[in-house]
């Protein structure tokens, strides 16, 4: 085959190898024609007539298909070499995609991955084609986060490839084979739906969905075995998620959705789903990480839209919340208000025997909140009737996880059903003093000394610890790094798969607000006044910009937007990556110490006067 250096047919220079098969050889090639970087996939000269035309019909199979979810073929060499140069994608395979997160962004992520793949696979069928190979090798992802199907050396085409079908020919690749694959039956785009479901199964838990010894062991779990569901293996995925999966990986083809537009449009369906559901609890998830799926796109323009005053307002650590498009709000009044977002009339005011000292949670038409002295909240949607009220719980913080409810106490961290059943208890010497963050199946607290306690959300079992200095803030986490806000000041960037603290960041005041991690980027603000945007991975400054105020509640972003509201009473927008100003008004006299919220394209700011001021 080629050696590096080599100059192919006068035209591309052979950088290195990028992989190799049972029949080609993969090559990153410099093409010196065009001045770009080219894939080059070369046939193994060893290989017999058939195996040549079976490798022709891949390139021509590519080179019909067009479509931004398919990879690109460039050229077709004609001399002595049979190869073929195509589009170089270098993101990595869709499974870097997992195992998947609860938040926002990853699970976006995710989905519009899965939705992007699903369409493609759709093209291919309406041609005529079966993949026949789909796996997470075959699945490749740019470095813009598109996905691209790639390698069709196994492709069917239905009409015209009839011995394909032939009983015993059993071409791809065990771990990701449909049952009548395995078994030598009639494959068609059914076949193809399978394998996704493997696919996106290895995504989401991290495993295939059947391991065994060897490969006919993992084919005869395929046509035999029983399924473990995938939120079973990673309780972050979302049930209907799951199911969708489960549905794919059904052993008869018959009980598999009817085509890829079924899956792309249930897909579609989840993705907008995850969205609204990002503003139904406090910084939009349970890794807290305060990024929301839609705000205003240009905040330049906001104008005041209404202003009303409640007889109080809420109060750190508290936020704004959403159910079903309208604005949730707990107020140290006693009471939780329900305001409509078109112009802040109260839709409900809701009494209970304490003040909130929470965000309000909606889950699975239900309320959960924490009020001052520890009691746990559950009203009905939307009457606000109680449905359950644990006067006992000395419940700190509260955050929902896999329709359950994780809950960090004076005692240490509970797991609860949403009817208030005790699965686990994690017990601890002193009270927590934040809200758990949930991350790689970890649900993480501090305790009153500075004690960091991670547990395993599945088992309740005690995972690590780490002593950190007095803890006020929420910690935050993303990318295996958890966020850790000392109030001294030091912020701390923690890998929780070494065990150690990859940079450390002296804010030079105390810190009060939750750290946000977004893309590569993380920001945070003490009581210095300057609001920091460092890099994700080195902790180094990406930008600053100097505050008027104090900064208690936690910022938030919503498309690209950064918003910061201060104990002065002002809310202000920065463009998240270059920290440009977009944006600064005065929304009331009185402090902030909640969370912003955005929700259908507005901008609500709460003060603790009562103060309720929507922009749009």
């Amino acid at each position: 085959m080629f050696e590096i250096g080599d100059l192919v047919d006068d035209r591309y220079r052979i950088i290195n190898t990028l992989g190799h098969g049972g029949m080609a050889q993969v090559y990153r090639a410099h093409d010196q024609h065009l001045d770009r970087e080219v894939a080059l996939k070369a046939l193994r000269p060893h290989l017999t007539d058939a195996d040549q035309e079976r490798f022709r019909r891949e390139i021509k199979a590519l080179a019909r298909l067009s479509h931004p979810g398919i990879v690109s073929i460039y050229d077709l060499g004609r001399g002595e070499h049979v190869y073929f140069a195509l589009e170089l994608v270098e993101g990595g395979p869709i499974t870097n995609l997992g195992p998947l997160e609860a938040d926002l962004e990853p699970l976006t992520n995710f989905l519009k991955a899965a939705i992007s793949v699903t369409e493609a696979l759709a093209f291919v069928h309406h041609h005529g084609m079966v993949h026949r190979d789909l796996t997470p090798r075959n699945i490749l992802m740019t470095t813009q986060g598109q996905p691209k199907v790639m390698d069709f050396g196994l492709v069917q085409l239905a009409e015209t490839s009839r011995q394909l079908t032939r009983t015993g020919f059993t071409l791809g690749t065990p771990h990701y084979m449909a049952p009548e694959q395995a078994t030598g039956n009639p494959i068609g785009a059914h076949t193809d739906l399978y394998a996704l479901g493997a696919v996106l199964y290895r995504t989401v838990t991290g495993i295939a969905p059947f391991e065994a010894e060897n490969d006919q062991a993992v084919l005869y779990q395929h046509v035999y075995g029983d399924l473990e569901p995938p939120h079973i293996i990673n309780p972050a995925v979302p049930l209907e998620l799951s199911r969708l999966i489960e549905s794919l990986l059904a052993k008869d083809p018959q009980q598999r959705p009817a085509s890829s537009y079924r899956v792309t449009e249930a897909l579609r369906a989840l993705l907008a789903q995850v969205e609204r559901s990002s503003t139904q609890q406090r910084l939009a998830g349970p890794g807290q990480l305060g990024v929301f799926a839609h705000g205003p796109i240009n905040p330049k323009l906001l104008k005041p839209a209404w202003q009303i005053k409640l007889p109080q307002g809420p109060q750190w650590p508290a936020a704004i919340t959403a159910a079903e498009g309208f604005l949730l709000l707990g107020l140290s009044s006693e009471e939780l208000a329900v305001l409509r977002p078109v112009d802040g009339s109260i839709q409900s005011r809701f009494r209970v025997d304490d003040e909130v000292n929470s965000a309000v949670v909606y889950q699975d038409q239900r309320l959960y909140f924490v009020s001052r002295g520890g009691q746990l909240y559950s009203l009905k949607w939307p009457s606000g009737e109680p449905n359950w009220t644990d006067s006992q719980a000395q419940a700190v913080g509260i955050i929902p996880f896999a329709n359950s409810l994780l809950v960090s106490t004076s005692k240490g961290l509970e797991r609860r059903s949403t009817d208030n059943n005790l699965s686990w208890c994690y017990d601890t010497e002193n009270s927590a003093v934040t809200a758990p963050t949930v991350h790689d199946s970890q649900a993480c607290f501090v305790t009153r000394g500075g004690w960091l306690h991670s547990v395993d959300v599945k088992t309740g079992k005690g995972r690590f610890k780490l002593e950190l200095g007095a803890v006020a803030a929420q910690i935050a986490a993303k990318n295996h790094i958890l966020l850790l806000p000392e109030r001294s000041g030091d912020l701390h960037a923690f890998d929780i798969h070494k065990h150690e603290v990859m940079w450390t960041y002296d804010l030079e005041g105390q810190i009060w607000a939750s750290p946000l991690a977004w893309q590569n980027y993380v920001y945070a603000v003490s009581w210095a006044n300057v609001l920091h945007c460092l890099s994700l991975q080195s902790g180094d400054d990406i930008w600053k910009y100097a505050l008027d105020a104090q900064v208690t509640a936690a910022p938030i972003i919503a498309s690209g937007i950064l918003y910061v509201a201060t104990e002065a009473g002002e809310i202000i927008a920065f463009d998240a990556r270059s920290g440009q100003l977009l944006f600064k008004d005065r929304a009331t006299l009185s402090p902030v110490q909640t969370s912003p919220l955005v929700l259908n394209g507005s901008l609500i700011v709460a003060a603790i006067d009562g103060t309720v001021r929507s922009y749009h």
